[in-house]
């Protein structure tokens, strides 16, 4: 198996955060026990699992858990759902700037807000403080900000309502069918 998706974060002054490969995951294939929605139109989802080596500027570090990751051209964030092996344990919901995609990569602005979501819907807000600091630091453009305020408004509506984005996130995944997929690649 190899895992053949790049994946660059980048900071808002374009620096490179962090950089790890992944599986890109078919458009139909079914993960686990999710929802099939409109949500998914556009949607890259990649397979990250436990041990792939996640380089960040701080270091390299081996992911503890499975993970999966969706990605849209146009929106102004993105999930990471984490598992213990096939049982979700939560996602988390980063406001970036929409995504650059490409065929064999992807490369995104994380603006350092993030949302926390437990499977029961439950979430905290995590890095508000962060965000602000950071656009004033980096000097994140109004359109910017507004952009992420309203993209992290979209996210706690969405959750509130308990409708839509979220339902794309399996709370039980098909492991046999990941690595059956991620071997054809």
């Amino acid at each position: 198996m190899q895992r053949d998706f790049l994946v660059e974060s980048h900071s808002y002054d374009k620096m490179l955060r962090g950089t790890w490969r992944a599986y890109k995951l078919s458009s139909d294939l079914q993960l686990g026990n999710e929802q099939e929605s409109p949500v998914l139109d556009n949607c890259v989802r990649l397979w990250l699992p436990s041990g792939t080596p996640m380089n960040w500027s701080s270091g390299t570090r081996n992911l503890r858990n499975n993970c999966l990751q969706f990605f849209w051209p146009d929106r102004w964030y993105m999930l990471s759902a984490f598992y213990n092996e096939d049982v979700l344990i939560h996602t988390y919901a980063n406001i970036i700037q929409p995504a650059q995609i490409l065929l064999d990569h992807i490369s995104y602005v994380d603006l350092d807000l993030s949302t926390l979501v437990k499977p029961d819907l439950s979430y905290e807000i995590l890095t508000q403080l962060e965000f602000e600091h950071m656009a004033e630091t980096l000097h994140y453009d109004e359109s910017t900000r507004v952009s992420a305020l309203m993209a992290l408004q979209t996210i706690t509506s969405t959750i509130q309502r308990s409708i839509g984005l979220f339902s794309i996130v399996p709370h039980q995944l098909n492991l046999s069918q990941l690595h059956t997929n991620c071997n054809k690649s």
